[in-house]
């Protein structure tokens, strides 16, 4: 008896996963927002205040060991318009006895925004930085990818002693280095015309997509889904271009910033990525005296979507090198 009922119930569970899929893909939407993190990758929601912005943030604790001592801390960072549940599915494969922090920058996902407030890039580390001292953290891995990606750079050029690994994932700086890698994508977004990344339509949607990921195909949505996800975005478009508007206004020396990075530093870029050019990589791999890189096949830009698995692999491999080591540890001349 027991078979035939889990077998009716699994049939209704998937039956009825369907129905929001095609009727109600809001609802869907919702509640993936809302559990999907914990349910894939056992990640807690939580909140936190500081000065004015409501920070959103899954949180996961270690499993067998102690959060920030033998458990440091390992913060990820979501691109422009994207938000935390992007990390979700890599977060899936890496190990349980990491203390993993995934916040949502200002404007993004569940994150509040605060207009005129600065969102430079010396701004939004100022911001991320106030959001660490609040929460109590004070030395920590960080990743990110594209926006956040430069946020973390910027943070470690900053505050050097606070970062214990750095893990850029194609941060927007190969078309700064020279403006041949400039891609038709990265035109459109500071251009001033229609950006890409702010889609007003589904096929406009599916156009980015095609851009964002290698492997648009497979996560192409219905376009009832689209809309519904689209529904969700365009709220939150004043907010992004306004930080578009503060980044490009006070566009930090990038070849400075990098060059005295000293933290240890993970370089990683996929190899078909059509918004920050794949050439980028190795110049900043050549800036960063302190830094490894990887290339992903068969990648785009958005690297935790289109390979979750190989971006756990990836990240284990160089953070666990180096997790036990502080930050005055991690000098060129002792690695």
């Amino acid at each position: 008896m027991i078979i035939p009922f889990l077998l009716i119930s699994s049939c209704g569970a998937v039956l009825a996963l369907a129905t929001l899929y095609w009727f109600c893909p809001s609802i869907l939407l919702s509640g993936y927002k809302r559990f999907g993190g914990y349910l894939i990758a056992g990640l807690h929601r939580k909140q936190l205040t500081v000065n004015g912005i409501t920070y959103a943030y899954y949180e996961r604790l270690p499993v067998g060991r102690v959060k920030g001592e033998d458990a440091p801390a390992v913060l990820f960072l979501h691109g422009f318009t994207a938000d935390k549940t992007m990390w979700t599915m890599t977060i899936r494969h890496l190990p349980k006895e990491w203390w993993i922090i995934v916040l949502d920058l200002p404007g993004h996902g569940d994150t509040s925004f605060v207009q005129n407030a600065g969102y430079c890039a010396s701004g939004m580390v100022t911001k991320l930085n106030e959001f660490l001292e609040a929460f109590g953290l004070h030395h920590l891995h960080i990743v990110g990818t594209s926006l956040g990606a430069l946020v973390a750079a910027n943070f470690a050029y900053q505050y050097p002693t606070k970062v214990m690994s750095l893990s850029l994932l194609c941060p927007p700086v190969a078309h700064r280095l020279s403006e041949d890698l400039a891609t038709e994508a990265m035109k459109s977004i500071e251009g001033g015309g229609r950006n890409i990344l702010l889609p007003t339509d589904v096929d406009e949607l599916h156009s980015m997509m095609n851009v964002a990921f290698y492997h648009a195909d497979r996560l192409k949505f219905h376009r009832r889904m689209s809309a519904a996800l689209l529904d969700e975005q365009l709220p939150k478009y004043d907010y992004f271009k306004e930080i578009i508007r503060d980044l490009l206004k006070s566009q930090e020396d990038v070849k400075t910033l990098t060059e005295n990075i000293t933290t240890k530093t993970l370089v990683v870029w996929g190899e078909h990525d059509k918004i920050c050019h794949p050439s980028g990589a190795a110049l900043l791999h050549k800036l960063i005296k302190n830094s490894e890189l990887v290339m992903v096949k068969n990648c785009g830009h958005a690297i935790p979507v289109d390979r979750p698995r190989k971006t756990a692999i990836i990240l284990k491999k160089f953070i666990s090198q180096i997790k036990s080591l502080s930050n005055s540890d991690l000098s060129p001349e002792v690695i």
